[in-house]
């Protein structure tokens, strides 16, 4: 029997100036049952972008016109919910690579194009997508659910004593009805602000409030269970009226602890890597500058470590990408070895890490800690009967010798990075020393 339902492919948007390219990609994608579509320039993919929502666009980084890049970020202002950017590239420099990563793009391939490689970093794109979908499908349900059913209930008298009260309400309290009708509001109701166990009588904001006409809404409250555990709630207070008088009121309230918990999660994820489960460049953009203000009001330094990993593409090339991230998953495990409590370790992408030393009293510190890091990374990495060995350059910046912001002291570990790479690999350099060796401050 045939299903009256089925799931249509996913439509693929192909973006790319050159048309054999676009030829290959639509006879590869169509023989792997993808729809797809061409735009020969980013003004056309974005004129089509208007009409047709697409599952993913493959987009070439250089084109005429409105390069890759601002494709993307137009993209990103167009649409509320973009589509993923996979970006093919024939250049060499990796400043376009990161430009479309910071555009938008979720990946990035080389020409000529490697087909396996494409085929799996198609799926591994659109499994990823779909996922997110689904949580924030799951995430929209959950919320109309809660506030179709799972609501508590509570009326009161012009006395503040219970009138009614509903099963869910009863539930959350963890209290039967003829245990509460009847008795004074804050009897049951134990109320404190979020952040604080206090739940006397005085932090009651509805007993604060009780002689006000109109609602008022309170989401940061936390609830007594009977047994004495807490949980957090939004709430919402209305008055009951007999023409001017005020005779009572209902207190509407909902158990969050769930939305705060998909809240926390939302933002890990949004703050973390999905492969090494590693802060991401998101949370490092946040971090450094609140840590290089705090080392201001302080008086003491910081000092940052970009790491770049020196074997690791041909590793990646010849084993492949599955072998490949399994290497890097056992390079963060290795770094956080490195790490005091007040130090972190960042993934910003690829095989690029920084590590930020917070507690570090002197130069001599950080070198130690590049130093060990080095040697770590040194030892050879055994992955499916694989011996790899990987080794890294190591750039080292110091706040506040040798910079003053956030910006300025990543760019210096970078330099710093690069000129151990041009010193042989598998060793760190002092941006001051990279200075102090050129004559002057590199721009």
């Amino acid at each position: 029997m045939t299903s009256l339902f089925f799931n249509p492919p996913p439509s693929i948007l192909i973006v790319d100036d050159d048309e054999v390219l676009r030829l290959l990609l639509r006879q590869f994608l169509e023989g792997e049952q993808y729809t797809v579509t061409e735009a020969q320039n980013g003004n056309q993919a974005l004129q089509i972008l208007t009409r047709t929502v697409f599952d993913l666009i493959i987009m070439d980084i250089a084109m005429p016109g409105i390069d890759g890049p601002a494709v993307c970020e137009h993209i990103r202002s167009l649409l509320p919910d973009p589509p993923p950017v996979l970006m093919i590239t024939a250049l060499d420099d990796e400043e376009s690579v990161d430009q479309s990563f910071r555009a938008g793009a979720v990946d990035c391939i080389r020409k000529p194009i490697h087909w396996p490689v494409l085929r799996n970093r198609i799926k591994y794109i659109l499994a990823a997508h779909r996922a997110r979908l689904e949580l924030e499908r799951m995430s929209r349900n959950y919320e109309m659910i809660l506030e179709a059913a799972a609501n508590g209930i509570c009326g009161v008298d012009k006395d503040m004593r219970i009138s009614f009260i509903n099963p869910a309400a009863l539930k959350m309290l963890g209290v039967a009805q003829d245990e509460v009708i009847g008795k004074k509001f804050h009897e049951v109701f134990k109320v404190s602000l979020a952040g604080t166990d206090d739940f006397t009588l005085d932090c009651c904001p509805f007993l604060k409030n009780s002689t006000q006409t109109s609602s008022f809404h309170y989401d940061e409250l936390r609830l007594l269970r009977k047994d004495g555990t807490s949980f957090p709630v939004d709430c919402r207070a209305t008055p009951i009226f007999e023409g001017n008088t005020v005779t009572g009121g209902v207190l509407v309230f909902q158990d969050v602890t769930e939305r705060q918990q998909a809240a926390e999660l939302i933002r890990y994820m949004a703050d973390h890597d999905s492969l090494t489960d590693l802060p991401n460049r998101n949370y490092f953009n946040d971090r450094l500058p609140q840590a290089i203000s705090l080392a201001k009001r302080q008086g003491r330094m910081i000092c940052l470590l970009f790491i770049d990993l020196d074997r690791f593409k041909p590793i990646n090339d010849k084993y492949g990408h599955s072998v490949g991230d399994l290497v890097l998953l056992q390079v963060a495990e290795r770094l956080k070895k490195t790490l005091r409590v007040s130090d972190s370790v960042c993934r910003l992408g690829g095989d690029e890490f920084v590590i930020l030393l917070e507690s570090t009293k002197s130069v001599e510190g950080a070198k130690n800690v590049a130093q060990k890091t080095i040697e770590l990374l040194n030892e050879p990495i055994e992955v499916e009967g694989h011996k790899c060995s990987i080794g890294a350059s190591i750039g080292i910046s110091i706040y506040p010798q040798d910079c003053h912001d956030a910006k300025t002291m990543l760019r210096n570990a970078d330099i710093a990075m690069y000129e151990a790479k041009k010193k042989g690999r598998n060793r760190f350099e002092l941006y001051s020393s990279v200075v102090e060796q050129a004559g002057e401050e590199i721009q």
